[in-house]
């Protein structure tokens, strides 16, 4: 049951980003990142149609990341890779929702936000720029949350000089109506949260390797035994940002699944990692 729910929330969530695209982004020359947005700008440019640069650009992204970190890294990251592509082209042609940039960009970037707050509550991706980041932290350490970024910059400053400065900030906007409504898919609240994980020894390694790999987090490990059982058991504190809540327990589970978790709020939260308002900049 939780296999259909998590494939059934991945394949409406890419269908909502996809056709957010191609009625109403892709026509109107809207790139506000992702690959998707990069996509638009390249096939502008070579004169191809979008589908055909995405597909082109998601199958090299997989080939080249299963080469570099192993296809078993990418297994969660291959299906929403593909979907988005595909919906992409068995949409290409329906008619336009609008031609009003400002419209496209207030309701491409809520259905973006919709569908990408769908797929990551279900515990997916949808691979793009995601894998470029999982390559560079794994080859040059840099943080996860730095390599989106930069990227999306930088596809928002490039469809501003092919497209127009006004094409730009109209971009700037669906990228912050898009964050926007992530969080509110997601429930996510200012500040961050606080989880503890209570595991077996056996399973130590493995989930501190793929939390500080996957999340880009550091954790804090403590030791203690079952009250009961007088079993001696790991403890791993680890401080996130609440849109990566879902992401670690379905990671958690997927390793041990007799794991105990408690998540609680954190009001405050300073030092390295973490800005003045408490939320998550990478890895702590």
């Amino acid at each position: 049951m939780n296999q259909i729910k998590y494939y059934t929330s991945l394949v409406v969530g890419t269908l909502i980003i996809s056709l957010s695209f191609t009625l109403l982004q892709g026509p109107n020359q809207i790139a506000s990142g992702g690959l998707t947005g990069a996509s638009l700008i390249i096939s502008n440019i070579l004169h191809l149609p979008s589908s055909m640069v995405l597909w082109g650009a998601t199958v090299f992204l997989l080939l080249a990341c299963s080469y570099f970190l192993g296809i078993q890294s990418l297994m969660k990251s291959i299906v929403g890779s593909l979907l988005i592509p595909l919906f992409v082209y068995l949409t290409n042609g329906m008619p336009i929702l609008t031609n009003d940039p400002l419209l496209a960009s207030i309701f491409g970037g809520l259905g973006v936000g919709i569908g990408l707050g769908i797929v990551f509550r279900a515990g997916g991706n949808t691979g793009g720029f995601t894998l470029i980041a999982q390559l560079l932290f794994q080859l040059k350490s840099v943080k996860h949350s730095t390599t989106v970024l930069c990227l999306d910059a930088l596809v928002m400053i490039a469809g501003g000089i092919v497209f127009s400065p006004e094409n730009a900030l109209y971009a700037l906007v669906g990228a912050f109506i898009t964050r926007k409504t992530m969080d509110v898919i997601q429930g996510n609240k200012k500040g961050s949260k606080v989880a503890y994980i209570i595991s077996s020894k056996e399973y130590e390694h493995e989930i501190s390797n793929k939390v500080l790999h996957r999340l880009d987090r550091g954790i804090t490990k403590l030791t203690g035994s079952g009250g009961y059982t007088n079993t001696e058991r790991i403890i791993m504190m680890i401080v996130l940002d609440p849109s990566k809540v879902n992401e670690l327990k379905n990671l958690v589970q997927s390793i041990d699944h007799q794991a105990f978790i408690i998540m609680s709020d954190a009001t405050e939260v300073f030092g390295e990692g973490f800005n003045s308002a408490g939320l998550s900049l990478g890895k702590g």
